[in-house]
């Protein structure tokens, strides 16, 4: 004999449209809250767990002499991969629905919430790859350093604790940053200095900044902004990690702790990084779901997805630490 289970649904709303509203509003906040997909490459991936992307190694030029024969160079190729083996999931249980199910601001909060915390969630595990690229070495090709086309990456640790305090050294600090990729020829105008809001209004009280006489608008020191440094884009976010974590959710065995947070890591208070820098990787995109679990009485509203990232190239991932 069966019996109808009593709570369910308790209100005429279909649960399509439950869904609808609530992860159309994950969505949206997520696609708000999250700035990484505007400085990274990210793939989906299909029929395996594994990206892989082909590093090409340097060409070697050659002089052309009359009757001679130019010698063959074979340029070396390396390879960079990111597995996604874990999926990252937003839950909350409802033993009634009411809420939820009649009200739409219900939804849209908790589906806010969802997506604000999946959208930080994905940002911190892409700025702690870019940093700890930023204290990478050079990948070797196998074919001798003068075959190598990707550098290391590049850092500078502040010399006196409390520099990071000091608009000027922490200036000059994330500059001499970007000079040495520039010596590389990279076109630091592509890339982004990411720095926490701290950082953020220290380099707000740096003349050269936001003085009209050294930077004709470039910088608001009353509205606390500054739009360049060194003529790379700059902007703040509170998702530099600050702590040390030895339990990343996405940190296992198998990709070697990859994104916990070490303690060098977690003394970042600037974080450079060009689109190349990484390579990001989806199984999962983010999706949503409501439903009823007859066996606890209870229903599920979900959010979740899978996704990781790698360094692709070092040599255009910059930090600058703290002592």
């Amino acid at each position: 004999m069966s019996y109808e289970i009593p709570g369910p649904n308790l209100s005429d709303i279909d649960r399509a449209q439950l869904i609808n509203d609530y992860g159309g509003a994950v969505e949206v906040q997520f696609a708000k809250d999250s700035i990484m997909r505007d400085y990274a490459d990210i793939r989906m991936v299909r029929g395996t767990d594994t990206a892989m992307e082909r590093r090409m190694g340097k060409t070697t030029l050659k002089k052309l002499t009359p009757g001679v024969r130019p010698p063959a160079d074979a340029t070396p190729f390396g390879k960079v991969t990111v597995t996604v083996d874990t999926v990252i999931i937003a839950r909350d249980t409802r033993s009634l629905l009411l809420d939820f199910q009649t009200d739409f601001d219900a939804r849209s909060r908790l589906g806010e919430d969802h997506g604000k915390q999946m959208g930080k969630f994905f940002d911190e595990a892409f700025i702690i790859m870019a940093i700890k690229g930023a204290q990478q070495a050079a990948p070797d090709f196998g074919a001798g350093v003068e075959k190598n086309s990707i550098g290391a990456g590049k850092s500078i640790t502040l010399t006196t604790a409390g520099d990071e305090n000091d608009p000027d050294i922490l200036e000059q600090a994330i500059t001499d940053v970007l000079v040495q990729m520039e010596e590389e020829e990279v076109p630091t105008e592509e890339m982004v200095v990411l720095v926490r809001p701290t950082e953020y209004n220290t380099l707000s009280k740096n003349n050269k900044l936001t003085n009209k006489d050294y930077s004709t608008g470039n910088g608001d020191y009353a509205k606390g902004t500054i739009a360049t440094v060194h003529d790379t884009p700059i902007r703040k976010t509170a998702r530099i990690p600050r702590a040390v974590n030895t339990d990343h959710y996405l940190s296992n065995a198998s990709n070697g702790n990859a994104y916990n947070v070490a303690a060098k890591d977690a003394k970042a208070v600037a974080v450079i990084l060009h689109p190349r820098s990484l390579m990001g990787a989806e199984t999962i995109p983010l999706t949503s779901d409501v439903f009823f679990n007859k066996e606890e009485k209870v229903w599920f509203i979900d959010s979740w997805m899978a996704f990781g990232v790698s360094v692709r190239r070092p040599d255009i991932c910059g930090a600058v630490f703290k002592q």
